[in-house]
């Protein structure tokens, strides 16, 4: 029976049981952050398990879900997994043990025909009820029951003693036999011996206790069920095997590794190695099985939108993707492989999740740049090791090595043993105690983002018993309104004066809450002449809430109002909002169908568009982009909006942003033959009110994430005549600049010429030192470079010659002093930094230069006959 026809099973035999069938949920989970990511089958369901009525009692879901608590244990056992899927059904103060308890052996033993003698059962030691039902109405004989204790049988583990408060319960857990052929061999052995023999393969959680702050338990109103199988497992017990990886689930994806390893001339190697040298068979049995195991959990997370980075989720991908690279190598695979196993997960899975197929090409690029990243870290490894180790060879510092230790393994992926072989190489002293306190402190971390919490109920925007907002503002831009609660301060106020900061809830608004990217809107809430001024629209629980504050006047709870938009505002929204539609669908024409939406801002002036990319755009593309989109534009289709289940829109082609949660039914955005889009937000009705799109930027926001802002309408416009006046105010720098570099060098030129006149008069003027001919002279009017230049003419000219220059800017009371000494002296031991040095002093500055030349600069003009009187001194006593 394949992993498929199991969950179709599952679902379908519940379905008949009058429960709700629940699409999986994102491994996101939205408005819990409890979690990183989704744990388990529950988490979607925390505001009914509080008693939000969603319209059903009774689900039942085949939930994706990802936990990083035993992430070292994946491939060493049979079983552990970071990635699987989660069968659960679910009562909401509905039925409770008796009927989770008979519909669960019902199916195991009727649907499925599981051999009852092979399955037994554990309940909590307090549970007599759970006890009774198995004993008495399932007919399980006692000695297949088992009693455990907190941390094995009840929800949350020891929650009693250790917490959190909130909901918990016990639980009951049904164990499949493989036989007295496996595992220890003891005669007495039972589902509580951890030998392998018995394997979990369905919890029933019985929610039926409030934990209180003095740790006593409370009976809780309305009793709740959750349950939970994982399908991996429920496969491998029905296919006889007692290895989850031997299913059809990982095979593929194992095969190609095997074919990957077979290829690579390391791979020979070790390939040659696992058939002939029993000892090894294990080891690179477990790397397989982790890397199928991990590739697996790496799609679905970029499936869901979590893209590989240094934060949060995106952490745990890169960490995850690493540690698969480091696999794969010491299976003897080199070069980029990885992403070439996302093609056997997508096939495997595809039949459930047929959206996977269509985002194969970007999730294969993202995994492609991601391992080219992490080889060419490798690559540099010593480099890196060098950078972040070199302080700790003169300062040894064991207990910061040892931090830093963690830092490259954890964090950067760098394999143990390279990194402590290179600190023996170097001689550098690591804390091996810190290095594990650090880990330690990681796994509880990663163990406390995976785990289910008491605390996931935890819904603080359900305080309110309000019902829920009626929208209008679809159709309208105006409405009669009753105010049904009014908070001050997160309180419930009855009523409140001019100047107030509040928010208000209405039963009924044309007020859009922000959501999917779309900014909330502005307006007033009006009762004759008081007026209250919306700043912002926000939503908790499809409550609407209008913040804002008090111009005129004062509120009351129930009193009526007029709720009015900002209209004007509204349409500039609306513009931007169906431009990011007509973006996206330029975006797949001139890039292709992998371009995916990532999020998104839709505001009055200005959008912005995340989507999926592996590179950026070149000039031409985005030229191409805008080509398409206002050429969209000008075929002036109209957008229209209708409401269909969620399936049927999927059928038609209609794109879905992978952050957003979708009901049965939802909203569909058409622009003609151009864009379909599930979208709740507000658009035109004719998309020639865009008028022109202009894309302001484009650039990265995470690997294989690109970021585009524009503009439309006037605003477009106005970009667009900025920038013709930034083109054109530059153009006319550039020719500035240009004739001021023609006056430079008709300047020069004329220096030029003025200075080959005087250099005949200057060395005329020569004083006869001894040997030395002495050229010093004040010239008047040069700058710097021209006295550089005049003493470069005299040196082709001048003999046994040292050069002093000097110039003065009475104004600004600047100094300029050069000295060059020709080529037949410097051997003679005569260097112009040196003597500078000696006399720049006296300019009342500084100099310094080479032996041939040069040059100071100073505040004291003044003391230009003492620099050149000393000039003479110093060669005097040379000589």
């Amino acid at each position: 029976m394949t992993a498929d026809s199991l969950r179709a099973k599952f679902l379908d035999f519940f379905k008949a049981k009058k429960h709700k069938i629940i699409e999986s949920d994102s491994l996101v989970p939205k408005d819990d952050p409890t979690v990183l990511f989704t744990p388990a089958g529950m988490n979607q369901f925390k505001k009914e398990f509080m008693g939000f009525d969603s319209g059903f009692k009774r689900a039942a879901t085949s939930q994706r879900c990802l936990r990083t608590d035993d992430l070292d244990k994946v491939g060493k056992t049979s079983s552990h997994h970071t990635f699987f899927e989660m069968l659960g059904n679910f009562s909401f103060g509905d039925y409770f043990k008796q009927e989770a308890i008979a519909w669960a052996w019902e199916f195991l033993t009727k649907e499925l025909n599981m051999d009852q003698e092979k399955l037994w059962v554990s309940v909590y030691q307090e549970d007599d009820e759970a006890y009774n039902i198995w004993k008495d109405k399932i007919g399980i004989p006692e000695k297949k029951i088992i009693k455990l204790g907190d941390k094995d049988n009840f929800w949350p583990a020891e929650a009693k003693e250790k917490g959190p408060n909130g909901p918990c319960g016990p639980c009951s857990e049904i164990f499949f036999d493989f036989g007295p052929g496996v595992g220890c061999g003891e005669k007495v052995c039972d589902p509580s011996c951890s030998c392998g023999r018995f394997v979990e393969i369905w919890n029933l959680v019985f929610t039926q206790f409030n934990r209180k702050d003095d740790a006593s338990l409370e009976p809780l109103p309305n009793k709740n069920i959750d349950t939970g199988m994982g399908l991996e497992r429920l496969t491998a017990v029905m296919q006889g095997k007692q290895n989850n990886f031997e299913t059809e689930l990982f095979q593929p994806i194992i095969n190609e590794i095997t074919y990957n390893v077979k290829r690579s001339e390391a791979g020979i190697v070790n390939f040659s190695m696992q058939i002939g040298d029993l000892p090894l068979r294990p080891r690179l049995k477990e790397l397989e099985h982790a890397v199928a195991d991990h590739i697996r959990a790496v799609v679905f997370c970029i499936y869901d939108g979590v893209l590989p980075s240094n934060e949060s989720r995106g952490y745990v991908v890169r960490k995850i993707i690493r540690k698969s690279v480091m696999y794969l190598r010491e299976l003897g695979v080199r070069g980029i492989s990885l992403y070439k196993l996302v093609h056997p997960v997508v096939e495997t899975m595809k039949n459930i999740y047929p959206d996977l197929k269509n985002q194969e090409i970007s999730i294969s690029g993202m995994i492609y740049a991601e391992e080219d990243n992490f080889l060419k870290t490798l690559a540099t490894s010593d480099g890196l090791l060098n950078d972040k180790f070199s302080g700790f060879i003169n300062k040894p510092d064991p207990e910061g090595a040892g931090k830093t230790v963690f830092y490259l393994y954890d964090t950067c992926g760098i394999p143990l043993e390279l990194i402590l072989d290179w600190l023996k190489e170097h001689k550098i002293d690591y804390s091996i105690d810190v290095f594990n306190r650090e880990l330690g402190q990681q796994k509880a971390r990663s163990k406390s983002q995976s785990s289910m919490k008491g605390d996931v109920f935890d819904a603080k925007g359900l305080g309110l018993k309000i019902a829920e907002t009626k929208f209008v503002g679809y159709k309208e831009s105006s409405c009669q309104a009753n105010i049904l609660a009014i908070l001050k301060d997160g309180k419930e106020a009855s009523e409140i004066l001019a100047g107030d900061s509040l928010q208000i809830v209405l039963d009924q608004t044309p007020f859009y809450a922000e959501s999917g990217g779309q900014v909330g809107d502005t307006g007033k809430l009006i009762n004759r002449k008081n007026v209250f001024e919306v700043l912002n629209t926000q939503k908790i629980d499809n409550v609407i809430l209008h913040i804002g504050k008090i111009n005129s006047g004062s509120f009351k709870k129930g009193e009526k109002v007029v709720a009015e938009i900002n209209v004007e505002r509204r349409l500039k929204i609306a513009r931007n909002h169906t431009a990011t539609h007509i973006l996206q669908a330029a975006l797949r024409q001139v890039l292709g169908n992998h371009v995916q939406q990532q999020g998104s801002l839709v505001a009055e002036d200005r959008f912005r568009f995340d989507f999926t990319h592996f590179k950026g755009l070149s000039e031409e593309e985005i030229l191409r982009v805008e080509q398409v989109a206002n050429k969209c534009i000008a075929e002036k289709q109209n957008v229209s909006c209708k409401e269909m289940a969620f399936k049927e829109a999927k059928k038609a082609g209609a794109l879905a942003f992978f952050e957003e949660k979708y009901g049965e039914n939802v909203r569909v955005v058409a622009i003609g033959e151009i864009s379909k889009e599930l979208c709740g937000g507000t658009h035109l009705d004719n998309i020639s009110k865009i008028g022109l799109i202009k894309i302001v930027s484009e650039g990265s926001v995470a690997s294989g994430i690109r970021r585009i802002e524009g503009v439309t309408a006037s605003f477009a416009e106005q970009f667009i005549k900025d920038e013709e006046q930034k083109a054109a105010e530059e153009s006319m720098k550039k020719d500035r600049l240009k004739e001021l570099k023609q006056q430079e060098k008709k300047r020069s030129a004329e220096i030029n010429n003025s200075l080959q006149d005087v250099v005949p008069g200057l060395i005329d003027k020569a004083v006869t030192i001894g040997n030395i001919n002495l050229v010093s002279s004040l010239e008047d009017g040069l700058d710097m470079q021209a006295l550089r230049l005049l003493a470069d003419k005299i040196k082709e000219q001048l003999r046994r010659g040292v050069i002093v220059l000097g110039s003065q800017d009475n104004e600004q009371r600047k100094a300029y002093l050069v000295i060059a000494v020709t080529q037949d002296l410097l051997s003679k031991g005569l260097d112009a930094g040196v003597l500078i040095r000696q006399v720049a002093s006296l300019i009342g500055g500084s100099g310094g230069g080479r032996q041939d030349f040069a040059q100071a600069g100073g505040t004291k003009p003044e003391n230009f006959t003492l620099a050149f009187d000393k000039i003479k001194d110093i060669i005097k006593n040379y000589l």
